[in-house]
């Protein structure tokens, strides 16, 4: 790619009206002034995405090599992407940050700023910012079948093996200071880069899906960071909690606006509603321009940082898959620039180094003091009932949060849980049942090691076996007039439980299941009394029910459901072994709405298709294979897809499951959204097959 320097993106700006998330001063007032000391402020954030694109790919070298990386992330989406899970060891991305035109230079200080920038950064994309329950305790009430996005990224400023020339040694930050040009330094290829700077006006700017070559993201010297400013660096509100660096890192990462040029133009992601404008300063929720609602404290809309705070799963998802198709020369060059501990100083600059609290520099060195954050070097357990115990651990200095990885012995799925002190009680245990655990350590600079993994045994609970069984306890609770959570013993190696319910005394049954010891009942009657049964998916296959229990279901006024029909398409490819796929859809009652298969042997890669006509309302499809192998790979390539009236992709499977898979999804005005996918590994040690349904002369 062609070096993009100052001069040309300020040529480029004032023919182009460029104004890449900025305010209403002039562009080129704006490029011709030196940086002040003072910070800037901004009236509103503003972006011209689709035109600075339009000028990166005007340049072929640019485009070839984009179209590439968007080739082989459209093919890892396609043919490698898997269910996306919980988020045990994150992807780790080593970062830089290189300040240019930085006054009264403070390495300390910017150092600092540095760190607080990062830090934030990991918040929002992982979805722990502190303000993230603004969406969890109201905003998510306004957008049925919207979760938020827990990426499973993890951004670490770089400590070691920096590039030569920039006045780094080992244990700096790999942060600059007036070093560097432009937006992109190929020497910092391998890096994801963060050039914090004057950007001609505009609060930042981004490629759409980087490339990791030594680009990055620009953020202006007045919106970069949160906490204290130094000199001309820093931030003030309304853009002072560190979102504009969340925004357009979420552009790096192939995300676009939610918004598109009109309702008919979407942002290519399932479950960000379609919208047909941006939004500034803080709306008020419910407001809408497709008719949906719109989704305006998205990262990726135009709202003040106070009210952007989340990212959807479809968006999560996303960023997962680019990283982990297009930025393998970042992701593989962490582990020689980082070596998991964090100093706040360093910081080379080519000119005068300044003094502050994280150390000094002069002529292009800086230096600093170690904070001692690591891995806890002990940990303890204290049995407190048959089902629950607490772990303890050595707390550590400045440790942003822990997490504890817990599993039965002998499993190999971990359940993984947080804590911001040093000790954390594990519930829900299976009794006499040996657990293995251990523990990690979440410093400014990144997540530390795990500790050894240990032991522990849960106590004895009334005759419960530590075998994988039905569950002989359970517990309701009634949560609305129309909904209630049934919550049962967790079994060692469950991988599946089935629910069964009717009205007391009733014909036919309803069927949920759940991968979790818990399952919310919905649409049910109110003031009417169930009687529900449990059992157990073990590895040697279904348990018994357990023993019939009831309760009575009374609480509020009842409610009733939408009655609007919208299209939802379903397409299937078969594998080889048509006869051992079937499928079926249940609404969010349990009762199956339509069904199908099994079908004929020898059709692998024939395509059915199924067009639905559903009232509004949540569904879950299933596709089951009898053999247990799925429907891809060893025989065939199966898959499956469900789309809204238009064609887009809502949820998919790649078929390499064993004896099922399923989407779970909403529709609402033909607005389809994606909420979950969850499936069985293969069994192992099946029997190869013998039948060949392939006629061949």
């Amino acid at each position: 790619m062609k070096t993009l320097n100052l001069k040309l993106i300020g040529l480029w700006i004032v023919l182009a009206l460029f104004s890449s998330c900025s305010d209403d001063l002039s562009t080129d007032q704006q490029l011709a002034e030196e940086p002040k000391a003072e910070i800037e402020v901004h009236d509103h954030r503003t972006c011209n995405h689709d035109s600075y694109m339009e000028h990166l790919l005007s340049d072929p070298e640019y485009k070839a090599a984009y179209d590439k990386r968007m080739a082989k992330y459209k093919d890892y989406v396609t043919n490698v992407a898997t269910t996306r899970a919980l988020c045990s060891n994150p992807t780790v991305i080593p970062v830089a940050v290189h300040y240019q035109g930085a006054t009264s230079v403070d390495v300390g200080c910017l150092n600092t700023l540095a760190v607080n920038a990062i830090a934030a950064l990991n918040a929002d994309f992982q979805g722990t910012n502190a303000d993230i329950n603004s969406w969890t305790g109201n905003a998510a009430s306004s957008f049925p079948g919207i979760n938020y996005g827990e990426a499973c990224l993890q951004f670490v400023l770089a400590n070691q093996n920096h590039p030569s020339g920039y006045g780094l040694t080992n244990g700096d930050l790999a942060v600059t200071i007036n070093a560097t040009t432009g937006d992109s330094d190929s020497n910092w290829s391998g890096y994801l880069n963060i050039f914090v700077k004057n950007a001609g006006g505009a609060l930042g700017y981004s490629p759409l899906g980087g490339a990791g070559n030594g680009d990055g993201v620009v953020v202006s010297q007045s919106a970069f960071g949160t906490g204290a400013n130094c000199g001309n660096v820093g931030s003030n509100a309304p853009f002072n909690l560190g979102r504009t660096l969340t925004h357009e890192l979420g552009h790096y990462l192939l995300l676009d606006h939610i918004w598109g040029n009109g309702c008919n133009q979407d942002d290519g992601v399932a479950d960000t509603p379609n919208s047909a404008q941006e939004y500034y300063g803080c709306s008020t929720i419910g407001a809408s321009s497709c008719g949906s609602t719109d989704l305006h404290m998205n990262y990726m809309d135009y709202s003040d940082d106070a009210c952007m705070y989340m990212f959807t799963v479809g968006q999560a998802t996303v960023t997962e898959n680019y990283v982990a198709s297009s930025l393998s020369n970042i992701t593989n060059n962490a582990a020689s620039v980082i070596n998991g501990t964090t100093t706040t100083g360093g910081g080379g600059t080519t000119g005068t180094g300044g003094t502050g609290t994280g150390g000094a520099g002069t002529g292009g060195t800086g230096g600093g003091t170690s904070v001692v954050c690591t891995t806890p070097a002990s940990t303890d357990t204290q049995l407190l009932s048959s089902s629950s115990v607490k772990v303890t651990w050595e707390a550590q200095p400045t440790a942003e949060k822990y997490q504890v990885f817990y599993r039965v012995q002998g499993t190999t799925s971990w359940t993984v849980k947080s804590a911001v002190i040093a000790e954390k009680t594990l519930a829900s245990l299976a009794p006499s049942t040996t657990y293995q655990y251990r523990v990690r350590t979440k410093c400014p600079n990144g997540w530390t090691p795990f500790t050894a993994t240990e032991t522990f045994q849960t106590t004895g609970g009334g005759g419960t076996s530590s075998t994988c069984g039905a569950p002989t306890t359970s517990l309701v609770e009634v949560q609305t007039a129309t909904t209630a959570k049934v919550t049962w013993d967790a079994m060692p190696q469950a991988t599946r439980y089935q629910i069964r319910y009717r009205i007391q005394g009733g014909g036919s049954w309803t069927n949920r299941f759940s991968t979790v010891a818990h399952r919310t009942l919905t649409g049910l009657q109110n003031g009417a009394t169930y009687e529900y049964k449990i059992r157990t998916r073990c590895p040697s296959g279904w348990t018994s029910f357990s023993g019939l229990e009831t309760f009575v279901q009374s609480l509020g006024a009842p409610t009733g459901g939408g009655s609007n029909l919208n299209t939802v398409n379903f397409n299937l490819t078969l594998d080889d072994y048509g006869s051992e796929t079937s499928w079926e859809l249940e609404d969010a009652n349990g009762s199956v709405v339509a069904n199908g298969g099994p079908y004929g042997d020898g059709n692998n890669g024939m395509l059915v298709t199924e067009m639905f006509s559903l009232e509004d309302g949540c569904y879950i499809l299933f596709v089951d294979d009898a053999y247990g192998d799925g429907i891809c790979c060893a025989y065939g390539s199966g898959s499956f897809e469900i789309t809204d009236i238009n064609g887009t992709q809502v949820g998919y499977s790649n078929g390499n499951f064993g004896n099922y898979d399923y989407i779970e999804f909403c529709v609402v005005n033909n607005v389809v959204t994606f909420r979950d996918e969850q499936k069985d590994e293969k069994e192992l040690n099946l029997a190869p097959k013998s039948l060949n349904p392939i006629n061949v002369e």
